[in-house]
């Protein structure tokens, strides 16, 4: 287990930030992190990366226990990739000299080479001696992706990691963090975009301060609300509770039970039927139910 907390708490003075926070992720887990601005979202993934320290509760990220010492915290930090939502850089120094100290920092082996290839991979090659202050925002976001694979961590945290990039650098930042999963590093992804999770995520962690849900994608997202059906058909039996999408595609509000004998009516009236799919609640709907008296 990569991330396993227990009623992890965080107060800011009288201000519950995140209350009984519980939760767990795989090595290679994609997780989701949902919820309204001021959830809570940021305050946990500065507390899983070992930024600050919980309230009360505890957690293990990396195989090390969150806050019991000084120790377990640099440990837990070498381990963890972190992506803000607004990248911090020395905006004077050039992307190479940042991406150097901050591979001094980990200490890592064969410094040079790994930010020169860590620029020329997000495409940063040709500007590696410019100023960062020369950015734009898209360039400082992949620089700081790249600053936080640098040490080769086995958790990435990416805080809004797409907010404000273009398509092109929104699909790149996708297809990064499905490579990343392949190779088994385990990513938490705090975003607004429910689309983004529903492409990426393998779990999903809705937060409104505190839990709730938690759980595999595939399981928030089960409920079934009818079948889609395309087919060809010249009239459709009367009393057929339907709604034509298009020329061939109807949605029919049954209960599963149903769709045998709703098939074999629409048989008997002559259909041609090419393909039955059940409709699922989407993510965004079921976000909407749960937080909607928000």
């Amino acid at each position: 287990m990569i991330v396993e907390t227990q009623g992890l708490t965080r107060r800011f003075g009288e201000r519950i930030a995140v209350a009984d926070l519980t939760f767990s992720l795989d090595e290679g887990q994609v997780l989701g992190l949902l919820g309204p601005n001021g959830a809570g979202k940021t305050t946990t993934l500065r507390m899983l990366g070992g930024l600050i320290a919980a309230t009360s509760g505890s957690a293990t990220v990396c195989g090390h226990s969150l806050g019991k010492s000084d120790a377990a915290n640099t440990a837990i930090r070498a381990r963890c990739g972190n992506v803000p939502e607004v990248p911090g850089f020395y905006e004077r120094l050039s992307a190479r000299d940042n991406l150097r100290f901050f591979a001094g920092l980990h200490r890592l082996p064969d410094a040079h080479r790994r930010v020169d290839a860590a620029l020329d991979r997000f495409a940063l090659g040709e500007r590696r001696d410019d100023r960062v202050s020369t950015y734009s925002k898209g360039m400082k976001q992949r620089l700081s992706i790249a600053r936080a694979l640098l040490h080769e961590p086995q958790l990435v945290l990416l805080d809004e990691p797409t907010a404000g990039l273009d398509p092109l650098a929104t699909a790149s930042v996708h297809s990064l963090i499905r490579e990343l999963k392949a190779k088994g590093v385990s990513l938490v992804l705090c975003t607004h975009s429910l689309e983004e999770v529903e492409a990426l995520a393998d779990r999903v962690l809705i937060l409104d301060q505190t839990v709730r849900f938690s759980g595999a994608l595939a399981e928030f997202c089960e409920r079934v609300e009818g079948v889609v059906i395309d087919m060809r058909i010249d009239a459709l039996p009367d009393g057929m509770n339907l709604a034509r999408q298009d020329l061939s595609r109807y949605v029919f509000d049954y209960a599963p039970e149903e769709v045998p004998q709703l098939i074999r009516r629409l048989v008997a009236a002559g259909a041609d039927i090419s393909s039955v799919t059940q409709r699922r609640t989407s993510l965004r709907q079921r976000y909407l139910d749960l937080l909607g008296e928000r």
